[in-house]
């Protein structure tokens, strides 16, 4: 009952003041999308009772398919597909400058699917995306997406500075903000990285997030209080304090620390003082180990209390059952490690047997729709060219008397070129020659008609010359699936050229940057002619080179461009 008040509260509030949301969106998402920040799981629910065929505007479906996939990721339902995802970051893509806020949260849950997906390259990429995307102004996004990079870097890939000058930049965009929630878990993570490197900085980072804790009643205190508590205890030797901070945590906040280890520092910060029986009495109140780490933890303590208490065969069995836990657990990481890079390795073993396939695929869908509309056409050339020979022979008739005139008009204009004009003179030659040719060609092509009549039987060569000739060039329309899978597959065989190219020379149409794509995938001039609906082959040519020397002001060549990038030597 209260989350339908809520629920309507929030519906009345946003028809007013279309709060999260913009013109002409559907009043209940808006709702849902209030109610994120505040109560996930209600929000969640709301967003899953609005069927996607039920809402009729095209926005307010790609509008729920970003909000379900928000939620889920805050309600902690675990990623299996990215198609809600990629519905929306595909429209608001379309839209983006509309949709701006929407595009960069598009980008930064598309990203968080792949991390759970377990593609972390990919999800790194699209963060990026969503940074360079998110508008000046945009601190929560902002701050959210150097949150994740943070994480991402500090997880996969163990570096600490870069992960530290995020949060940092975290920090001062959810400062400006004065959004203390996320405040205290910038800070938290910040102590946590520093470590024993910096540990001015980590007993700072640690305080500060505690004491805004504090300030909001969060439960978030007892967490970072343990690992302050850790961090006295292990690096600064500070005994008394290490203790006085996880008791606290252990009388008054045990269920809410998602820190744990805080039953292991008050008994060893116990011990360290000289008080054995108050260790004592920590580890009984220790909850049983629920895994290797807790187990190896729990047996070093009964090794330190038996040692206190000179009891050297307890002594030496808890000790070796903690190595042992220990050994274990390095070997479980190996093996973790191992598999990973095997998982990855398989992982991109495949996308590229099955970008080659679709490639293929693709290339053949295209020829086989190529003949299939080159036979219709031959048939429709076949009927109409015996009806229009008359007339075709007028018309070169027509053509021969223009271009007489035309080489007669240049031949006097040659022969009236002064001594100042003579380096125009080759010029005007080559056109003369050019257009005599031309001019014997089609005469020749008419005498040869004049002289077989009508014919009866066409060939495909003539057909096909007929069609450059009379026809316009075949033009093919291309779905948006198709350049999306055309881009995807550049990409993960560039890594992210195609990507790093539209972020960084925005001054390229979405045309030019099809044109890219092509290139790099290596399709023939005429299978990029026809896919972009150019005139001549030329133009394919021409264009690579304006990209590349205007667009993107660069002295060198498209093949030049792509081996630099492949280098890392831009």
């Amino acid at each position: 009952m209260l989350i339908l008040m809520t629920v309507a509260s929030l519906l009345a509030v946003t028809t007013f003041t279309g709060c999260g949301g913009t013109a002409g969106d559907d009043a209940r998402l808006v709702a849902a999308d209030s109610l994120l920040s505040v109560d996930a799981d209600s929000a969640l629910a709301l967003v899953e009772s609005l069927s996607r065929d039920s809402l009729p505007r095209e926005g307010d479906r790609a509008y729920r398919d970003l909000l379900l996939t928000q939620g889920r990721y805050k309600c902690y339902i675990t990623a299996t597909s990215d198609s809600d995802i990629n519905r929306a970051l595909s429209y608001y893509r379309a839209h983006g400058d509309d949709e701006r806020e929407k595009l960069t949260r598009a980008y930064i849950y598309k990203g968080a699917v792949m991390e759970e997906l377990g593609h972390p390259d990919s999800a790194m990429l699209y963060y990026k995306h969503a940074e360079s995307t998110a508008a000046p102004d945009d601190y929560f996004n902002l701050g959210y997406t150097k949150m994740r990079m943070a994480s991402l870097y500090q997880r996969e890939y163990s570096v600490d500075t870069i992960p530290i000058i995020l949060l940092k930049e975290a920090i001062r965009y959810y400062t400006i903000l004065n959004d203390t929630n996320y405040l205290i878990s910038c800070y938290g993570d910040l102590g946590a990285l520093c470590g024993v490197i910096r540990p001015d900085s980590t007993e700072y980072y640690l305080s500060t997030a505690i004491r805004l804790s504090q300030l909001s009643n969060s439960p978030k205190q007892y967490t970072y209080k343990s690992k302050l508590a850790g961090f006295n205890l292990y690096y600064t030797k500070d005994y008394r304090k290490a203790n006085l901070l996880s008791m606290e945590v252990l009388k008054n906040g045990r269920n809410q620390s998602n820190e744990k280890q805080f039953y292991f520092y008050a008994a060893l910060s116990f011990l360290r003082l000289g008080l054995v029986d108050s260790a004592k009495y920590v580890l009984r109140v220790t909850p049983a180990p629920v895994d290797r780490v807790d187990s190896m933890n729990y047996h070093k303590i009964v090794a330190e209390i038996a040692k206190a208490e000179n009891d050297q065969k307890s002594y030496d069995n808890s000790l070796r059952k903690s190595y042992e836990n220990e050994v274990r657990i390095v070997s479980e990481k190996q093996d973790a490690k191992l598999k990973m890079v095997e998982d990855e390795y398989n992982t991109s073993q495949l996308e590229n047997h099955v970008a080659s396939v679709s490639r293929s695929n693709h290339l053949l869908t295209i020829i086989l729709s190529i003949s299939f509309i080159l036979t219709l056409l031959l048939i429709c050339l076949t009927s109409q060219l015996r009806r229009s020979n008359r007339k075709k022979e007028a018309e070169m008739n027509n053509l021969e008397h223009t271009l007489l005139e035309i080489i007669s008009a240049l031949e006097e204009k040659q022969l009236k070129l002064d001594q100042a004009q003579r380096e125009m003179v080759k010029c005007v030659s080559y056109r003369i020659d050019a257009l005599r040719e031309l001019f014997n060609s089609i005469k020749f092509k008419s005498n040869e008609k004049k002289q077989d009549g009508i014919r009866t039987v066409v060939s495909l060569s003539s057909v096909v010359r007929g069609l450059n000739e009379v026809y316009q060039p075949l033009k093919i329309e291309l779905s948006a699936d198709f350049w999306e899978k055309m881009r995807v597959s550049v990409d993960n065989e560039y890594n992210g050229i195609v990507s790093y190219v539209e972020s960084h020379y925005p001054a390229l149409t979405q045309k030019e940057i099809r044109l890219f794509t092509l290139l790099c995938a290596k399709l023939s001039p005429q299978l990029i002619k026809m896919s972009l609906n150019y005139t001549h082959v030329n133009s394919i040519t021409n264009n690579r080179r304006i990209i590349i020397k205007k667009k993107m002001g660069l002295d060198m060549s498209f093949e030049n461009f792509v081996d630099k990038y492949m280098k890392n030597e831009l």
